[in-house]
Order: structure tokens, then C-alpha cells, then sequence
């Protein structure tokens, strides 16, 4: 049987061996060849190419590691993970250069990766960025998540977006960390509510964040469902990967047991517009 072949950026991560898992479990001729910033194997990945960075040259780098090894770029689906930007301060305050340098690692190497490769799919992560919480502390990921939707929504056919609820992950403990910091001199009104609830909790802050994204959420979307709110974890990732795999619709959306789609830009401020 011929092995469908699948590449994942950024295998190691959360979303990565989620987004693995899921591919095995989906299609059982899956050869997953993935990538990672280290040099260490990637776990249940059938071929691992190391010491790879999210910037500029990455698609040519992975080109490169491809001809190597004589294997023609023929891939089923192309899964894109790495996030990272400056954080702990309101979106609309990015300025251009954190912008551009957030896009420099968690957009602008996908688009010469599907250019490069020409994958039948790319696949790109995103969050709740435009929820009254998250405006007030995702800083330039906000930003890059915002493009990444337009991203998809140009070619819906070739490009998805999983969204997924919050959940704990490496990433969301360094938001957690840079926020504790940033919110000690904040102005924003957001952020100043926040440090009061923190302040009068008994938590760690750690786990305050957390409650306080899903406190947010369910606030958000419970009203659209029958089925009580329940947190996110890595497995709905995996889930959303596979339904986002077999829909037309260009964004799926997982947050806990909820799933839906969606075909249009989420109702973000007007500002968005500016960047």
C-alpha cells in the first residue's frame, strides 16, 4: 500500500504530536515526516528533520533535507504549529516590528513552505483572539492570528484553520509568565481587573490564568450549546486536525466538547483593520 505523507512543523510541541496522533489514527498509511527546533527524535514520527527554526529559509531548508533523503514533496497535508510573539499587552498596541517579527515565525514560513511543497492542505492553529480577555494581553500573536484567518479564508479549499480553546501547554505557561509581569504597571483596564481578581484569589497564578480563559469562554459560548462548558485539552486538538481534514469550511472550531464552522472573518474590532 502506498504511504500518504504528511509534514509537521514543529512536531515536539503540544499541537505537533496532537496533530501526529491524530494523523496516524485517521490515516493508517501515514509516513509523517516532521520537524524540530532540537536533535532529538520526534516521538512517533516516522522521519525527524532537526535543528529547524520557524524563520526565513525554512522551506528551502526543508527542501533541502528532503532531496536528501530522495523523497519527493508529494504531501497529503501540510501541518503548520509553531506560535510565538510578544506577549502581556493589548493587541492594538503592537507596534509594526513585533508584528512583523511575530509573522516572521508564525506566518510568513508557512506561505513559502505551501508555496515550495504545494501541499494538497495546509493546516494552521489560531485562538479566541478577539474575546475581551485576549485583547487585553495577546500583544502581536493577536495579530498573526488575525492574519492567519484571512490567510485561509482567501483559499478555503487548499487552507484551514483548527481554532481551539485554551488548554495548558509550554506556550500558554509563557504567556502566564511575561502577563504576571507586564500587568504590575499596566494601564489597561483589562488587564487592571485582571490583577484585582488575581490578587483576591488564593491561586497560583498559573492556574488563575487558566480559570480566567475558561471563565471567558464559557461566557462567550455556552449559550450556543446544550452540553455544559468543559475546558480544552490536547486531544481535541487531534480532533479538530481530522474534522478540519475532511470539511470544506475553512476554520474548525474545538472548545472542549463543542465543534463548529465557520466560512467568514469571527467578529473582530474595527482596528483589526489597520494592521
Amino acid at each position: 500500500m502506498r504511504q500518504n505523507q504528511y509534514l509537521v512543523i514543529g512536531g515536539s510541541g503540544e499541537a505537533g504530536q496532537s496533530a501526529i496522533t491524530s494523523l496516524k489514527e485517521k490515516d493508517p498509511s501515514a509516513y509523517i515526516i516532521t520537524s524540530t527546533t532540537t536533535n532529538e527524535p520526534v516521538s512517533n514520527a516516522d522521519l525527524t528533520f532537526f535543528d529547524k527554526k520557524a524563520e526565513p529559509g525554512l522551506a528551502e531548508k526543508i527542501l533541502a533535507d528532503l532531496k536528501s533523503q530522495n523523497i519527493t514533496p508529494e504531501f497529503k497535508a501540510l501541518v503548520y504549529t509553531p506560535a510565538l510573539g510578544e506577549v502581556g499587552f493589548p493587541i492594538a498596541e503592537s507596534s509594526p516590528k513585533q508584528i512583523e517579527d511575530t509573522l516572521g515565525i508564525c506566518l510568513y514560513p508557512l506561505l513559502q513552505l505551501e508555496e515550495t511543497l504545494k501541499p494538497e492542505v495546509s493546516v494552521a492553529y489560531s485562538a479566541f483572539y478577539w474575546l475581551s480577555h485576549t485583547l487585553s494581553f495577546y500583544g502581536s500573536m493577536g495579530v498573526a492570528k488575525y492574519k492567519a484567518d484571512l490567510w485561509a479564508l482567501e483559499n478555503p479549499k487548499k487552507r484551514k484553520i483548527v481554532r481551539a480553546g485554551t488548554f495548558f501547554s509550554k506556550s500558554v505557561r509563557g504567556i502566564s509568565i511575561v502577563l504576571q509581569r507586564t500587568m504590575k504597571k499596566t494601564n489597561d483596564p483589562n488587564l487592571l481587573t485582571l490583577k484585582r481578581r488575581f490578587e483576591t484569589s488564593d491561586q497560583k497564578f498559573m492556574d488563575f490564568f487558566l480559570h480566567y480563559a475558561w471563565e471567558h469562554e464559557k461566557e462567550s459560548f455556552q449559550s450556543g450549546f446544550n452540553t455544559p462548558y468543559r475546558p480544552t485539552e490536547r486531544k481535541d486538538l487531534g480532533r479538530g486536525l481530522q474534522l478540519a481534514l475532511d470539511s470544506d469550511k475553512p476554520i474548525t472550531t474545538v472548545l472542549g466538547d463543542w465543534t463548529w464552522y465557520e466560512s467568514e472573518l469571527p467578529k473582530v474590532p474595527d482596528w483589526f483593520k489597520q494592521f
